[in-house]
């Protein structure tokens, strides 16, 4: 295809995920009465501060909705579109990659939803006082809550980074193997630093979540490379 035929698929293939993320936010729009209950459920009640954060709040609750419902035709839009130029092998391992990838950061996005914040959450109110009493904004909830959801999504997707590093060269399976003891403690050390709540069921939680996903990593990364040990 020429330049003008090119433009002309990519306009096509916007338009379709413009027309999905639409359908997805009217699908949304739907779900903010439920989705704003089962998240208060740690705290009973959110208020918000200003005029427009309730507005707000559910703008960016049935944007995040139809986000998630529309990833998988985005992604295929996108790969429709560039796999005209690449190669047999490039194709064949995105073909693998980018659901693996959009199943992966779902996982993620399960396990800060349904473990990791409404324990984070009921931690923090436990630092309530006489001179401290929790008002919590809907802005600023949602935010902590999406924040934990892309951090955990992100996370995730380290079994296929180490792969993909693997893959151009640049790690090798022998390398993970005669560190694994010491990527363990790293990772019980980080679980520890960076985990929102200092409480050691969680933390554990955490911890075997990312030493499974670095064992993962660690197999995905002698399977590409079959020679190491």
């Amino acid at each position: 295809m020429n330049v003008w035929d090119h433009l002309g698929e990519l306009r096509r293939r916007l338009l379709i995920c413009i027309y999905v993320l639409v359908a997805g936010t009217v699908a949304g729009a739907w779900a903010v009465n439920p989705v704003v209950a089962w998240l208060a459920r740690p705290v009973g009640e959110l208020v918000f501060l200003h005029p427009t954060e309730a507005f707000a709040a559910q703008v960016k609750i049935a944007l995040g909705v139809s986000f998630l419902l529309g990833l998988p035709v985005i992604l295929y839009q996108a790969w429709a579109f560039v796999s005209s130029g690449l190669s047999d092998n490039e194709k064949r391992y995105l073909r693998w990659t980018v659901p693996v990838s959009y199943l992966f950061f779902m996982l993620g996005f399960a396990f800060s939803t349904f473990l990791v914040f409404p324990k984070a959450v009921a931690f923090l109110l436990t630092l309530r006082s006489q001179h401290l009493e929790p008002m919590l904004s809907v802005e600023s909830y949602l935010d902590f809550f999406a924040m934990l959801g892309l951090a955990f999504g992100l996370l995730f997707q380290l079994p296929l980074v180490l792969h993909f590093l693997a893959k151009v060269g640049i790690l090798k399976s022998d390398f993970l193997a005669k560190n694994r003891r010491i990527s363990y403690l790293a990772i019980f050390l980080l679980a520890t630093i960076f985990n929102p709540v200092p409480e050691v069921f969680t933390q554990l939680l955490l911890a075997c979540a990312a030493i499974a996903l670095f064992e993962l990593s660690l197999f995905l990364v002698r399977w590409e490379s079959p020679k190491n040990p």
